[in-house]
C-alpha cells in the first residue's frame, strides 16, 4: 500500500514544475488545425506569496500574451492584460477562469505529442521579480479542457 500511494503521489508531481515561490503545473495547448497561427495556453499556477504574472513569452511564437476572455451582450471578447495579479497560496487555473496565455505567430504548427516552452516574467509584492519557464503538453485537436480534467480524477 505504502508503495502504491508513493507512485501515485509521484505520478501527480510529475506534472507540476517549481521555482522559488511559483508552482505550475497542467501546463498545455490543443494541437493547431491548418492554417492556424495562434493558440491558447491553459496551466494551473500558485504563488507563495501576492505576486503578478507580467510579461510571458515563447521561442514558438513571435509573441505571447496574457488574455482575458469575458462575456458582454451575448458575445466573447478577448482582451490583452498587461499583468494577471496572483493571490498568495491560492491555485489560478488558467484556461478554465477566462484568463489564459496566448501565443501568437506561431513559427510553425503545433502537433499533438510536442511540447512549448514558455518564460513566465513574474513580479512579487516586494517589487522583485522571478522568471519560470514551463514546458505545455500539445494535446490532440479534438480533446476539450473538460475531457482531460475528467481523466486525471
Amino acid at each position: 500500500m505504502k508503495r502504491f500511494c508513493l507512485a501515485m503521489l509521484l505520478c501527480l508531481m510529475a506534472g507540476q514544475t517549481h521555482a522559488g515561490e511559483i508552482t505550475l503545473g497542467e501546463a498545455w495547448a490543443r494541437a493547431t488545425a491548418p492554417g492556424q497561427d495562434s493558440a491558447a495556453v491553459s496551466l494551473r499556477i500558485t504563488s507563495r506569496k501576492a505576486a503578478s504574472i507580467i510579461a510571458v513569452s515563447s521561442p514558438a511564437s513571435d509573441s505571447a500574451e496574457i488574455h482575458s476572455m469575458t462575456e458582454e451582450d451575448g458575445m466573447m471578447k478577448m482582451r490583452a492584460l498587461e499583468s494577471l495579479p496572483l493571490k498568495a497560496k491560492q491555485e489560478v487555473t488558467l484556461g478554465s477562469d477566462g484568463n489564459h496565455l496566448m501565443l501568437i505567430g506561431l513559427k510553425k504548427p503545433l502537433a499533438a505529442g510536442d511540447k512549448v516552452t514558455l518564460l513566465l516574467t513574474l513580479r512579487f509584492a516586494d517589487k522583485h521579480k522571478e522568471k519560470v519557464t514551463v514546458q505545455a503538453e500539445v494535446r490532440p485537436l479534438t480533446e476539450s479542457h473538460d475531457e482531460h480534467m475528467h481523466m486525471h480524477h
